[in-house]
């Protein structure tokens, strides 16, 4: 899997999320980068901890956006991160498959999910907080 580069349609046109988005998108190029050197199960236990932790701040902060502006989708918003949450988790729970077999389903879950997440599911709210004059 190549590095994935930021591009402005990824922006949800407000300034935190775009941000923990933009940090989300360097720990999986830290991934992908180092990918070559993930042999180790604890290094890549280690990096998904890392990774999911962040994923949970950054979900509790667009989920509190989402509360606090009423944005109706909130619910159905809140169940696809929680589906991210429990997959990232079993690739924890699945170091047993091999490192280099996990790493590189890892990397390809994340990166295809984090990308499509932010270009369908957060696109949705983004007229929704523009409307709101929230940046």
């Amino acid at each position: 899997m190549e590095i994935i580069i930021w591009k402005n349609e990824f922006s949800v046109g407000v300034a935190e999320l775009d941000a923990q988005h933009k940090k989300l998108l360097a720990m999986i190029n830290r991934l992908i980068a180092d990918q070559k050197e993930l042999t180790d199960p604890k290094m890549i236990a280690d990096l998904l901890m890392e990774m999911t932790d962040y994923a949970e701040v950054h979900f509790r902060a667009e989920e509190h956006l989402m509360t606090e502006y009423g944005y109706e989708s909130k619910d159905q918003h809140t169940v696809s991160h929680q589906a991210f949450i429990d997959k990232t988790r079993s690739f924890l729970s699945a170091g047993e498959v091999g490192p280099n077999i996990l790493s590189t389903a890892l990397l390809d879950f994340l990166g295809k999910w984090l990308i499509n997440h932010i270009l369908t599911e957060d696109m949705k709210y983004k007229p929704f907080f523009q409307s709101k004059e929230q940046k």
